[in-house]
């Protein structure tokens, strides 16, 4: 399955940098449309239009894939199969499997929805029952996210079928017991009452597995019924010994948390425990400016979970944002206990990190200058009654566009540390101390661009 691939680069292009844009004296949809430049082409077009004068496509929202026409081994026979996504007449949506057999395409299946939207597609290995399409309906979006719905295909006997698996907020497909055979994680957001003496839906997160050649719920467990939206939902490896699915989420407020799920004896498990119950703490809670996510931050190949905290020294009515805050990495562990691995200080907003030395994690304070795209790192320093004040600048990183580094960039001081498409990162070293130089330079050497 890792072969997959979109049909038509032009056309994925197209519905990419067309995404929420217009262009003046072209029709969007038209630009929209496949072209018709071979034979599988045409045929694969003819099928999808069928007896409706005209063809309107649907784009998936998010994923990987975002074309309005797939191409996927989905039978497993190793030759590509095609998928595609239109409107009916009745304006209702369709998605056609097709496959060639014998040179000739034919339609393997056509499923109608009432959504009029795709959120996103996956593709997965359910065992025994072969590759397997999922693809979730509707949108995410909205206060309650339970208006998105996801189905598994699964081409059997020379046909497709349909396996309705329920509603959701955010999925991915999972292997919690790492044996190559994939699950599906869901997981939705908290729906208050509707009306008077009805009961409220709580958020669940739930494991779908196939047994027997039938989608079945194999494991759940409570959401975080405070979350409003989800932000990012990643599956890997936790630690030597887990895997997991590691959830970051915002709330009403715009702060943010992170839930850790895993499967133990059988069961699904929320981290850290007692979610939903009074007096519950989440030691991954932060506000909103502090908007960082899970990820492999180090490349060890496990996830990375944040807590954040406020940079020491600054004043009390600073504007806060992601340079703000110092960034302790975790490593979660068995049980729900952490292991720091990391800090770190980030700027979300131009696409950096690296990794703060000790000096600089009790005894720095941030200021970010927006408009010249420059932060610049002070160097805190404590009066006589042990209140933080600020002291000498030790550093700036400043972000050019190529032509302003070409221009001005090392001849006002600055030292290149990255480049990436039209910017170029550089810093300048502001002090001489001799201790703080070693901090520069440790800045200097972890400095990194977010992917």
């Amino acid at each position: 399955m890792k072969k997959m691939f979109a049909l038509f680069p032009a056309l994925a292009l197209l519905a990419v940098c067309l995404s929420g844009c217009s262009f003046a004296g072209f029709s969007v949809q038209n630009l929209m449309s496949p072209p018709k430049t071979n034979t599988d082409q045409q045929a694969i077009y003819r099928l999808l239009q069928g007896s409706q004068p005209e063809l309107t496509f649907i784009y998936p929202r998010s994923g990987a894939y975002r074309s309005a026409i797939i191409m996927a081994d989905f039978t497993g026979d190793g030759v590509e199969d095609a998928i595609g996504f239109h409107v009916l007449e009745d304006n209702t949506a369709q998605v056609q499997f097709l496959v060639k057999e014998e040179g000739v395409w034919k339609t393997a299946g056509s499923f109608a929805n009432i959504a009029t939207q795709v959120d996103r597609v996956c593709f997965g290995e359910f065992g025994g029952e072969g590759p397997g399409v999922l693809i979730g309906w509707g949108s995410t979006a909205g206060a309650t996210g339970r208006t998105a719905a996801v189905n598994a295909y699964i081409y059997k006997n020379k046909e497709m079928l349909e396996y309705p698996l329920g509603i959701y907020g955010e999925m991915a497909l999972t292997d919690f017991d790492g044996d190559g055979v994939n699950e599906v994680f869901t997981i939705d957001k908290y729906l208050p009452a509707q009306e008077e003496g009805a009961e409220p839906y709580p958020a669940m997160a739930r494991v779908y597995a196939f047994t027997g050649g039938v989608p079945q719920e194999a494991a759940s467990a409570p959401g975080d019924n405070a979350i409003a939206s989800y932000s990012s939902m990643t599956f890997g490896r936790l630690n030597g010994e887990q895997q997991g699915v590691v959830v970051d989420g915002a709330m009403a407020d715009g702060s943010m948390t992170t839930q850790v799920f895993v499967m133990e004896e059988g069961r699904l498990r929320n981290y850290p425990e007692g979610v939903n119950e009074e007096g519950y703490a989440n030691p991954y809670a932060r506000p909103a400016p502090a908007a960082f996510t899970s990820r492999d931050i180090n490349g060890d190949g496990y996830i990375e979970l944040p807590v954040a905290s406020r940079l020491h020294g600054l004043p009390e009515d600073a504007p806060l944002d992601s340079t703000s805050f110092l960034v302790e990495w975790n490593v979660f562990r068995a049980g729900g206990d952490r292991r720091t691995v990391l800090y770190s200080m980030m700027n979300l907003r131009e696409g950096y990190w690296f990794e703060a030395p000790y000096l600089l994690r009790s005894s720095a304070a941030a200021s970010n200058d927006t408009v010249r795209h420059t932060v610049t790192y002070t160097q805190v320093v404590e009066d006589q009654d042990g209140a933080p004040l600020l002291g000498s600048p030790l550093f700036s990183i400043r972000v050019f566009t190529q032509s302003s580094w070409e221009s001005r960039g090392e001849g006002s001081g600055y030292e290149l540390l990255a480049t990436q498409n039209d910017s170029v990162y550089g810093i300048q070293v502001l002090t001489k101390d001799s201790s703080q130089l070693r901090v520069a330079q440790r800045v200097k050497d972890s400095f990194h661009l977010l992917s």
